[in-house]
């Protein structure tokens, strides 16, 4: 079993067709629809956020300015489209835009001095942010998913590096932040438990070392213990949900089921996949945050977590065979179909070439702003909506 996370592909899926032009079941929409607009995001929208004398994407795309802001942790997420991609297609040079950015964020981000006790931690912004746990593994993720396709060493290291910070992290109650300015781990934060356990699997099947399996599994206890009463995950200072730390979460649980056999991970999967079930909007999405007493404290949607929920849903049922985690991913996915910019569509700025067949970055539209790290969890809902769901309809 493959436990992957960047693209179908890493589920050890055959890249399917796409020609049909019948509507998927429950999506609405033709293989052929779908992988038009995976191009177009890819090939038409993704390169204009490109700065290629900077090698990196920029940041957010403010549509009612027509203004690029200057690159930042953008480049962490959105090389995972080109890397999906690249499976897809293999087109070279998706690899090595892919590649650039990767490299221009390590240069920017992570701390790589060998006297620091916190090397290989990653900075949630420049030039002196705190220390992030989710931001390392995110790295060894990113790392990895290029060592897989090039074989270059030096992303092996770089995993590595990060993976370390990881570690040091799990050595200090499973802190979520470091702040060197106080040389002090702190307790509260973003605890996203999945992205390390996702890291550090990935790292033991690159390395083939049953210790990187043992810490995900540490991780893993720990994540358990977190799970509420009534089955969410409050990983924001210990008190509210937000979609953004949910879909790794998901899988996480899954994968420690899958290598260990247990039953109360998978059981926990369970309640956590019903619990966002329940709370689905009639549309697809989820309100971004919600509170350990259930009040939603922030209806907006993050329209880009919406689809990175679908798959973690589709992992869950491909693990149990319930129809109910296929049906709610199906929602979600739509969903996401609802917030590419086409043209001629609905959308604002749907004749700004910057906008058209990008995502937008809230639902509602807030700030009217584009970026590649929220296209690339689209674009990789479709690819798993297209691979998994003909997979599974070929085999019945």
């Amino acid at each position: 079993m493959q436990h992957g996370i960047i693209s179908p592909q890493d589920w050890g899926l055959p890249v399917a067709g796409a020609t049909s032009e019948t509507p998927l079941e429950g999506l609405g929409v033709s293989p052929a629809e779908l992988e038009r607009r995976i191009r177009r995001c890819t090939y038409d929208w993704l390169p204009r956020h490109f700065d290629d004398k900077a090698g990196a994407f920029y940041g957010f795309y403010r549509a009612p300015e027509r203004q690029f802001e200057p690159p930042q942790t953008v480049n962490l997420i959105a090389p995972w489209q080109l890397l999906a991609a690249y499976d897809r297609y293999q087109d070279a040079a998706l690899l090595d835009m892919a590649r650039r950015a990767a490299d221009w964020f390590h240069r920017h981000f992570v701390v790589t001095h060998p006297m620091s006790v916190v090397i290989g931690g990653v900075r949630e912004r420049l030039p002196d942010g705190e220390l992030w746990t989710k931001f390392a593994a995110e790295v060894v993720l990113l790392n990895l998913g290029l060592f897989r396709r090039t074989g270059d060493a030096a992303n092996l290291d770089r995993a590595r590096q990060s993976a370390g910070f990881l570690v040091q992290s799990g050595r200090h109650g499973f802190a979520p932040r470091y702040n060197e300015a106080q040389s002090a781990w702190l307790a509260l934060g973003w605890q996203s438990f999945g992205r390390v356990v996702e890291a550090f699997l990935a790292l033991a099947e690159a390395t083939g070392e049953d210790v990187w399996r043992e810490r995900a599994l540490a991780w893993g206890e720990y994540g358990l213990s977190l799970q509420g009463t009534d089955g969410g995950f409050y990983l924001i200072d210990g008190d509210y949900f937000n979609t953004d730390i949910a879909a790794d979460e998901l899988r996480a649980l899954i994968y420690l089921h899958e290598i260990t056999g247990q039953d109360r991970a998978i059981q926990a999967a369970k309640r956590f996949a019903g619990w966002l079930v329940e709370r689905q909007r009639p549309d697809g999405g989820w309100p971004l945050t919600i509170d350990r007493d259930g009040n939603v404290v922030v209806p907006t949607v993050g329209p880009g977590d919406v689809p990175n929920i679908a798959i973690a849903l589709l992992h869950v049922h491909r693990a149990t065979g319930n129809a109910r985690y296929l049906d709610a991913a199906r929602r979600a996915l739509r969903y996401s179909l609802t917030q590419q910019v086409l043209p001629g569509g609905d959308h604002p700025y749907a004749d700004d070439p910057n906008a058209r067949w990008g995502f937008w970055s809230w639902d509602p539209y807030y700030d009217y702003t584009l970026s590649g790290d929220q296209a690339t969890h689209h674009v990789r809902g479709f690819m798993f909506a297209l691979d998994y769901l003909q997979q599974r309809d070929t085999a019945t």
